[in-house]
């Protein structure tokens, strides 16, 4: 048995096709299973128990997709899943050669839910989107869990000293890639001024400057530790593994501290948890605005700024609010 999957983007996306892969291993535990993604993804996925190879995109080139579809021209498969639906993801998939499995992305579902607040979406989780693309001709049930890159072997570059380590501490992962899925910096500020422990926060280099504004409006003596733009994917991924509880946006450091089975707190924007990309996790609490917005969700992916320019879904986030689900959530350890 000879199985593809493709899944181009993004990192979050990719993460949620772990259970699918785990899906199709356990039935198929002598099969050859392929993944398609872009080069800056593959770690993301390429250490996962199931997969026999990556096949990286090198999305840097012009003439990336070219040349990867020159290099696997022809290549038979018994099933290809093509778990992305887009026009790369198709032109992809007719280069192999293979039954062809594809996503139904309820895309104009989706743009109803968008355009009209109508959620008439039938799938209330992505991942189940996913697992119907198999489901014909994988019987393992589906398991509802994310399955993290192994990162026993990853060693800490940034500098933490062990005695830090040591020592039971938060992340708080303050990025996501389009400004209407981040926390603002003025109500991460509050919370942390409101709070006692210890807290690193990460993400990567385009947060650094959001970091240093929130450092900027805490005391003297605070006990953050700003790590953005100074860990790799997986050094993020071992931290959030050590945290005691990781603060996060809708991005995939979300979908990361859904797997490690520790309390995670995520806060929700222009995107809203009824698209599907919650995490799966039960001890995962979810916040958004006190009142549901008319204008949410706004997109399903995020925007580059707030449409109607006051960004209310975000903005009313009170800080006390967040407070208060720190100290539950650490109470339940």
């Amino acid at each position: 048995m000879r199985i593809a999957i493709i899944r181009l983007s993004s990192m979050g996306d990719i993460l949620l096709t772990s259970p699918i892969v785990l899906a199709l291993h356990k039935c198929y535990p002598e099969a050859t299973i392929d993944y398609y993604t872009k080069d800056t993804m593959r770690q993301v996925i390429e250490d996962h128990l199931g997969i026999s190879r990556v096949y990286p995109w090198n999305c840097s080139s012009d003439n990336g997709l070219e040349e990867m579809l020159n290099q696997i021209d022809s290549m038979q498969y018994d099933h290809i899943v093509d778990l992305q639906n887009n026009w790369r993801s198709r032109r992809l998939s007719r280069k192999l050669s293979g039954k062809i499995h594809r996503v139904n992305k309820e895309g104009i579902r989706r743009r109803v839910f968008v355009g009209l607040g109508w959620n008439i979406l039938r799938e209330k989780h992505v991942i189940r989107r996913y697992y119907s693309c198999i489901s014909d001709f994988c019987s393992t049930p589906l398991q509802e869990r994310i399955e993290l890159p192994d990162t026993d072997s990853t060693k800490l570059t940034p500098p933490l000293s062990p005695e830090t380590l040591a020592k039971d501490f938060i992340v708080w992962a303050i990025g996501a890639k389009h400004f209407t899925k981040r926390l603002p910096v003025s109500i991460i500020a509050k919370t942390l001024q409101s709070i006692h422990h210890h807290v690193i926060l990460i993400g990567d280099s385009t947060d650094c400057k959001n970091a240093q504004s929130i450092l900027a409006h805490l005391p003297k003596e605070h006990r953050v530790i700003d790590l953005t733009g100074k860990t790799s994917f997986l050094e993020s991924v071992e931290l959030i593994k050590r945290a005691r509880l990781t603060l996060v946006n809708d991005s995939v450091m979300m979908h990361v501290a859904s797997g490690t089975g520790k309390p995670l707190i995520s806060f929700w924007g222009s995107t809203t948890p009824e698209l599907g990309f919650t995490p799966l996790s039960k001890k995962a609490k979810l916040i958004a605005a006190p009142k549901k917005l008319s204008c949410q969700p706004c997109h399903t992916a995020g925007r580059p700024s707030c449409p109607k320019k006051h960004f209310n879904c975000m903005m009313t986030i009170k800080p006390e609010i967040i407070v208060q689900a720190i100290d539950d959530a650490l109470k339940e350890l």
